[in-house]
């Protein structure tokens, strides 16, 4: 990827009338996961989404410190250890 890059690596409907979208970023040379709201403002029209404030970019180095953390918390509201 060149500078300033992003590439969608997955998406999922959060509710009717939002999205959560991962995207991987290269900025200044690193690399970053971005976990991020996206609505979509005219009665749910696919294509013209705008992204939120509401998200979380992580360095990629964090990205087995999320998946852990999520397993985590799956395992706690399933009572799965």
């Amino acid at each position: 990827m060149a500078n300033n890059d992003q590439r969608l690596i997955a998406e999922f409907d959060k509710n009717a009338v939002e999205k959560v979208k991962i995207h991987v970023n290269r900025f200044n040379g690193n690399q970053y996961i971005d976990l991020r709201v996206w609505i979509l403002p005219d009665a749910g029209e696919r294509g013209a989404e705008i992204a939120t404030k509401k998200g979380l970019t992580l360095h990629v180095e964090l990205i087995p410190d999320l998946i852990q953390a999520l397993q985590r918390a799956r395992e706690t509201i399933t009572g799965k250890a």
